[in-house]
């Protein structure tokens, strides 16, 4: 009798498995044959969507870092580094070391590049690193592999616009150090890259490019406010010598940093006297007297009497 068309698959199927059970294969021989493809085809699927979950959840990671716990003490701050010490010893940098210290580790991990020697150097995370290091407990530490230092450079920077405990001055210091590093060319160049309007860097450049003696004389230096700097930058271009003697008088004064900016750039008006010699102009003020002097209408030998002269109106110092 002629098989069906179902059946003679089945025999098939069975002889695919096993050959020799093609000649004595009977009505239900392929039937149990057809089982067995049927469950490895089942099987195969189950693994085939095992493997299709997995590369799925693989992909959610894809060109995600390992972490680690690293010691501290394995760890430098980078040479881009922008906090100023300050930014460690205040109240809030106490807070937020014992919520490192509860955790038993820093819960965000900073990021490193590996160094020289077996040591790796900070990528972001300088706080995270330092109130590690001072509570003596380890680092959770992602490690980038490979890294230049304008892609180090310019991570920080883009970490560093999420963090709000970060001061303009700061900043304006880390965008400074890529210039003073050459890596950009100057401050136009850092705006292009970093995506920063002009008007900003303007700001962010007057802020780093204050006189020490500036800085010194606010409490803090984060207290600094970016809006301040280039009116401080245009009172300075006016007559530095006077602001940076106001700014030395005003300085271990405990006042807000709103009454030093305005002190700096409210000063009073100073009286001068000039009078021109024929060899010299002469310039009188309440605080200073300059004398400016064309080399070429002095002779060697009175120069010389000068130099002298000059060295001796004081013993704290000598001429040069």
């Amino acid at each position: 009798m002629m098989t069906s068309k179902k059946e003679e698959a089945m025999q098939l199927a069975a002889a695919a498995l096993d050959p020799d059970m093609l000649p004595r294969i009977g009505r239900r021989a392929p039937r149990v044959a057809m089982n067995a493809v049927t469950d490895f085809t089942g099987e195969l699927g189950k693994v085939e969507k095992n493997l299709a979950d997995t590369q799925q959840k693989l992909a959610l990671y894809e060109g995600s870092l390992p972490t680690r716990k690293i010691r501290p003490e394995l760890i430098r701050p980078s040479r881009f580094a922008n906090r100023t010490e300050r930014s460690f010893d205040d109240a809030s940098f106490v807070a937020f070391k014992q919520e490192i210290a509860s955790a038993g580790t820093n819960v965000q991990p900073i990021k490193v590049r590996p160094a020289a020697d077996g040591l790796f150097e900070i990528v972001f995370g300088h706080r995270r690193h330092r109130a590690c290091l001072e509570l003596g407990i380890e680092v959770l530490a992602l490690i980038q592999d490979g890294m230049t230092d304008k892609a180090l450079f310019e991570e920080m920077s883009r970490e560093n616009e999420l963090r709000k405990d970060l001061s303009a001055y700061e900043l304006a210091l880390h965008y400074k150090r890529g210039i003073d590093l050459k890596l950009y060319k100057n401050w136009s160049e850092i705006a292009a890259v970093l995506g920063k309007t002009k008007s900003l860097v303007s700001r962010y450049s007057a802020l780093a490019e204050l006189p020490k003696a500036v800085v010194d004389s606010f409490e803090s230096p984060n207290d600094i406010q970016p809006k301040w700097a280039e009116q401080l930058r245009r009172v300075i271009e006016a007559d530095a010598a006077a602001v940076l003697e106001a700014a030395k008088s005003l300085k271990g004064k405990k006042m807000s940093a709103r009454a030093v900016f305005e002190s700096l750039i409210n000063r009073q008006a100073e009286e001068f006297t000039r009078v021109n010699f024929p060899a010299a102009v002469w310039t009188e003020s309440t605080q200073r007297i300059t004398i400016e002097i064309a080399k070429t209408s002095l002779s060697d030998a009175e120069i010389k009497a000068l130099r002298q002269f000059i060295g001796s109106l004081s013993n704290a110092g000598s001429p040069g």
